[in-house]
């Protein structure tokens, strides 16, 4: 579990980050940056009360499994279609979907597997994905600073190709 949140934090905390400067440098207006991470917010309300109620009903760890293999695939056909506002926002929605969907499903498992005496092991876990958080970020920040790009980054995250239509 601690190496799956490390996972996510390094996925969301890199989108929050780097997209508003990966956009700009596409050419996009810069509201978009605001309207994408608004969408994302939007959306994370409803992906959490849909995981938590998903995991109520089928294997958590199997749901758990199913929203970072998205979260890949949604990453991936985002970076290989040309960049443009609508493709954002779609992109953000689907992110936004399943951004903290897995709060649920963990604390779930943790009581399934342990027991709610061990429920602290949910904070064990929630430090890896501060750890991953920093990696994206900070990690993100130096790859920009010494490549003057993102396209590596991205690559990491999605394991895509270059966006078509921007250098970034």
């Amino acid at each position: 579990m601690a190496v799956a949140f490390f996972v996510c934090g390094l996925q969301l905390v890199f989108i929050t980050t780097h997209l508003p400067t990966h956009l700009e440098i596409c050419g996009m207006d810069p509201s978009l940056s605001a309207e994408a991470l608004a969408t994302i917010g939007l959306f994370n309300v409803g992906g959490l009360y849909l995981f938590g109620w998903l995991g109520g009903r089928l294997p958590k760890q199997r749901v758990l499994g199913a929203i970072y293999i998205l979260r890949s695939l949604l990453m991936v056909a985002y970076f290989v279609v040309p960049p443009s506002p609508a493709s954002t926002l779609v992109f953000a929605a689907a992110m936004g979907t399943l951004w903290l969907g897995v709060v649920p499903l963990v604390s779930g498992l943790v009581v399934h597997l342990f027991g709610p005496r061990y429920m602290a092991l949910s904070g064990i876990a929630f430090f890896s994905h501060e750890l991953g958080s920093f990696v994206g970020a900070y990690g993100g920040g130096l790859i920009y600073g010494a490549m003057h790009s993102y396209e590596w980054a991205w690559k990491g995250a999605s394991r895509s190709a270059s966006r078509p239509g921007c250098s970034s």
